[in-house]
């Protein structure tokens, strides 16, 4: 039946508009329409087949680690859940109040919410907001909430294949301009404190509670700083650089600032699991008219809001990606590259140099990857831009040096050195392997062969960096070091040990295969070592872990013993449910990583090995693409 309950309204009649539910068995009609998929051998679908823990394939999955079925709050993880059991296992029951909340029904779900007892109301605020479990069965559960696909941002679900920024064809054009901020939102509410955001919440509200989480929790994962220097809330603004206080002031100025800010809040407040019901796009999306009436002058064009703006729109596409998903990210880093030359010539250096940190190892891992070539640090190297070491942490004083606290002087500028030199050195290592990719392609293999001895120059580089009498020394003794230069030696050897496991194993397709010694005892070291530098920062509770998410990725695809890869998997999820702060840049990795397992696992079944299997390559034929924040 067609709703015609707009037109009711319009000639003032009564109308008895009822959704009218019907339900048929269409497993016929799909499977004809669908004839040439084929079910032979499939671990869930194929009863016949082998089971999906035989120890062959064991190591290619990792163990359930998800919660209980009711307790799961997507779909995507409703089924992973399900893929691992027997069709039927477990059912989503949809009922006419599940779609209450959609637009073309919000006329009668505000009537039946005006009809309600307070004692219903606050027994229905008190159970969960997505779904319940039938009370005799905890596999079925009963939709309290229906998420439409078609109107959900990407950046609220877990399911869409495209990137929250695909949906504008022209970031300038056809985009309403919210009012701006005179100032931002109260910080006042907590973030323990906040109610659940109804739609029908008022803005000013939803964008107190939002800013508050800025405030309170990714602030503090964008810059992390010592206990000992807490300016969460201003004291030493006066002191330090890229405060919360300056953030304000610069966003009560730059009002295309505040956007993002509040894009980046919402998107993570959308993926805490706390059932707030946010959209993220909406606050992405105002930022890029407001930034064309933003820009009046050369000024605006090297101003600390535009930097920021663009750095934190950066965030937002690397923490809202899908693996399938178009991304912005590239933009963003080509105009904060631009931004910075244009700085530099004005001021000389740049003014917040661990800004420029963050970027260069985004850039990094993004060229380790595949997903792109490197431009942003390149151009940094080649112009002698890239920041010193003395600028790699946060806090930072208004010059931009790294504050040093009196028990780190012995050692946390050594090792700031050494993070330092093995960046650049990292560098050098995904900008030869762009060289040998291309040359593997297009040289005799004669050729080709000479030009790759460059690797063990490098690799060298690497030994003579890491065997000095310094870095010896302070690795003796890192169990007696203070936390940040404990911190800051995991770091420095996590991106060590990635280094050397690259070079082994991904600087050109066929590199394990046509080496003339097998490198697997080098690749299951070095992979070996990344497992257990990541499980040490989750004995201490580390908070900012995203350096170790590409780390992760690259010791499972390239490992060829079944128990690290395994672990990997393991260690990638259970980041996945810690980063509520910065939206699913380890969910999303993982992912991919599974679809690496698979084809693998493909391999391992027709050819007896994995050797010939290149991640890299497979992603650019899938068409994945995976960024990571690395610092």
């Amino acid at each position: 039946m067609k709703d015609t309950r707009n037109q009711c309204t319009r000639l003032g009649h009564t109308c008895d508009y009822r959704p009218r539910l019907a339900f048929r068995d269409d497993t016929p009609r799909i499977m004809g329409r669908m004839a040439d998929v084929k079910t032979n051998g499939h671990v869930v679908w194929d009863l016949t087949s082998p089971s999906s823990n035989d120890e062959r394939t064991d190591y290619f999955f990792s163990k359930d680690s998800l919660p209980p079925f009711s307790l799961l709050t997507s779909d995507e993880d409703r089924e992973k859940k399900a893929e691992g059991v027997s069709p039927g296992t477990y059912l989503v029951v949809m009922t006419p109040d599940s779609f209450s909340s959609l637009p073309e029904y919000a006329d009668d779900a505000i009537e039946k919410a005006r009809s309600n007892s307070t004692s219903e109301r606050r027994s229905s605020a008190a159970s969960s907001p997505a779904s319940a479990a039938k009370g005799d069965d905890p596999n079925v559960v009963i939709l309290k909430t229906f998420e439409d696909v078609t109107r959900r941002s990407p950046s609220n679900g877990k399911t869409l294949g495209i990137s929250p920024t695909s949906e504008i064809s022209d970031p300038f054009c056809n985009l309403s301009l919210s009012p701006n901020f005179t100032s931002l939102p109260s910080p006042d509410v907590k973030v323990e404190e906040m109610a659940f955001l109804d739609p029908r919440l008022d803005r000013q509200g939803q964008d107190c509670t939002i800013f508050s989480h800025f405030r309170q929790v990714i602030w503090r994962q964008l810059f992390p700083h010592d206990h000992r220097l807490d300016d969460s809330c201003g004291s030493d603004s006066h002191f330090m650089t890229l405060s919360m206080d300056f953030l304000e002031q610069e966003a009560t100025r730059f009002p295309p600032l505040s956007h993002a800010m509040m894009a980046v809040s919402a998107l993570s407040l959308s993926h805490s699991g706390t059932g707030h019901n946010v959209d993220a796009l909406q606050y992405y999306q105002q930022a890029f008219p407001s930034l064309q009436v933003s820009l009046r002058n050369n000024d605006d064009l090297v101003s600390d809001g535009l930097f920021l703006t663009h750095f934190l729109l950066l965030i937002y596409e690397i923490a809202a990606a899908e693996p399938h998903g178009s991304n912005l990210w590239s933009h963003h880093i080509s105009r904060l590259l631009h931004i910075a030359f244009l700085r530099r010539a004005k001021y000389g250096q740049e003014p917040h140099p661990f800004i420029l940190w963050w970027v260069c190892h985004i850039d990094l891992y993004a060229l380790f990857s595949g997903a792109g070539t490197g431009e942003f640090v390149r151009a940094v190297i080649d112009h002698q831009m890239l920041p010193g070491s003395e600028c790699l942490l946060y806090p930072s004083a208004p010059e931009g040096y790294s504050v040093i606290y009196s028990d780190e002087h012995e050692s946390l500028p050594v090792l700031m050195r050494l993070y330092h030199d093995t960046f650049r050195l990292a560098a050098q290592l995904g900008f030869l392997a762009i060289r040998l990719r291309h040359d593997r392609r297009n040289l005799p293999f004669e050729e080709f062969d000479k030009r790759s001895h460059e690797l063990s120059d490098l690799r060298r580089a690497f030994g003579r960096l890491w065997e000095s009498p310094d870095v010896a020394f302070v690795h003796q003794h890192q169990d007696n070091l203070p936390r940040r230069s404990r911190e800051i030696m995991q770091q420095s050897a996590t991106l060590y040990h990635v280094c050397q496991l690259f070079s082994y194993s991904s600087m050109w397709p066929g590199q394990r295969v046509e080496s003339e010694y097998p490198p697997d005892a080098e690749i299951d070291h070095h992979a070996t070592e990344i497992l257990r530098l990541a499980q040490q920062t989750t004995h201490t509770r580390r908070a900012d872990r995203h350096f170790l998410v590409f780390p992760l990725f690259l010791a499972g695809a390239t490992a060829s013993a079944s128990g690290i890869k395994l672990t990997a998997m393991e260690l990638m999820t259970s980041m996945e449910y810690e980063e509520d702060g910065l939206g699913r840049n380890a969910a999303t990795t993982r992912a991919i990583l599974q679809i690496v397992y698979e084809r693998q696992l493909e391999r391992l079944m027709h050819m007896g090995h994995t050797l010939d299997v290149d991640w890299s390559d497979l992603m650019a034929q899938e068409g994945l693409q995976m960024v990571n924040f690395g610092f």
